[in-house]
């Protein structure tokens, strides 16, 4: 589906310049004539002081850090250590503008001070989106037809009680029907490496598509449900250390469909119309990029593995891996050059219902591609 968040695009507006933000946060505002003074080859820090985090709670900004209290560090490191903490801080999303600025309190130690600015956390949003699955979807294959238009509200709220956690909240209206629900903290325990994200998902369809002609998906309207699907789940996520991060989810599918879509296609679902499966998946993913929301340096390394269809549960069975890996590799001053790689595959002999599809190649956004595999590689050339 297509979003357009108004309040989103407000706040944008109103509380931040795009390019200013990364042109400020790109690289660390070092004063040289301090890390001149500094005459040793180690010294200690004897404290870190953190300023302007309102709501964020130390324990959490500590965590970002490599940097830490009572611990030696080499003056030819210190530099490129501030710079590296900074980009993570960033990275968090938690704060709008970061600056680590280092005072000498004697010949052996140094105090770190953190200045921050916090972001906006809580974003109420009305809801007015496509339901197709992009623009040209929309405008060239179902005539920009308004009646294919989603509404509601929500609300995401992001570090709900000061320890990066989010709630989200969401219902739609109009081509679907939908409630969606979700509570993510991040850190189970004192060592910080363990969270834990719960989900609520429940979406009724009586608008949808059964099959395609020539690429094209191809809408089937009914006065009575077709679809309705019941989601829930909880994923446990592991952080090995800065950059690497590992997933485990547990998922609970009920599908009930219409009897039509049996006579509309005969391989859309098989025997059974009412659908339940447990569902196992884990996901590491090595990320490396300088800037999250905008990288132009770096790279980042997904490996998905998921079996839908598990215990006592016979009417569901697919296995699927997906594999994404990206680069970004500064050419110049002005010019970046970027490319990344998908492939996916999964079971081959599967109904209509669980097929895979990519409607992400540039060009081709008007077409379905779906099967049960894929390999996709990108290239751009990007002017800063």
């Amino acid at each position: 589906m297509t979003k357009f968040n108004f309040f989103s695009v407000i706040i944008l507006i109103l509380f931040s310049n795009i390019s200013d933000v990364f042109s400020k946060n790109d690289t660390t505002t070092f004063d040289v004539e301090i890390y001149n003074k500094l005459s040793n080859e180690t010294y200690s820090i004897k404290k870190i002081e953190i300023i302007g985090n309102k709501r964020t709670k130390r324990n959490i900004i500590l965590r970002e850090l490599s940097l830490k209290e009572n611990e030696t560090i080499n003056k030819n490191e210190i530099i490129n250590i501030v710079e590296e903490d900074k980009r993570k801080l960033i990275n968090t999303n938690l704060f709008n503008e970061v600056d680590i600025n280092i005072k000498i309190l004697d010949e052996n130690n140094l105090l770190i001070e953190i200045f921050l600015i916090e972001s906006f956390y809580l974003l109420p949003s009305i809801i007015f989106e496509l339901s197709d699955r992009n623009f040209n979807d929309w405008w060239v294959n179902f005539d920009h037809d308004f009646s294919r238009i989603n509404y509601g509200g929500g609300f995401l709220q992001y570090n709900l009680t000061g320890i990066a956690d989010v709630l989200e909240f969401t219902f739609r209206r109009g081509f679907i029907r939908e409630l969606y629900s979700s509570y993510y903290i991040p850190y189970l325990s004192k060592k910080q490496k363990g969270g834990l994200e719960a989900n609520f998902n429940l979406i009724e369809f009586d608008h949808l598509f059964y099959n395609t002609n020539n690429y094209i998906p191809v809408f089937y309207k009914s006065d009575n449900f077709l679809k309705k699907h019941l989601k829930s789940s909880l994923e446990y996520s592991h952080r090995e250390s800065f950059y690497n991060y590992h997933y485990f989810n547990v998922e609970y599918n009920n599908i009930k469909l219409n009897d039509t879509l049996s006579f509309l296609n005969e391989n859309y679902f098989r025997n059974d119309n009412n659908i339940n499966g447990i569902s196992l998946g884990y996901e590491f993913n090595r990320d490396f990029r300088d800037i999250k929301n905008y990288p132009l340096n770096g790279f980042r390394l997904n490996f998905k593995i998921r079996k839908d269809g598990i215990g006592i549960f016979k009417n569901l069975d697919k296995w699927s891996t997906k594999i994404y890996y990206s680069n970004y590799i500064p050419l110049n001053k002005n010019f970046n050059y970027s490319f990344n790689i998908s492939t996916l595959y999964s079971s081959k002999d599967l109904p209509f219902l669980f097929y895979e599809s990519s409607d992400k190649i540039r060009g081709y956004e008007k077409y379905l591609i779906h099967g049960y595999s894929y390999f996709i590689q990108k290239n751009s050339l990007k002017k800063k």
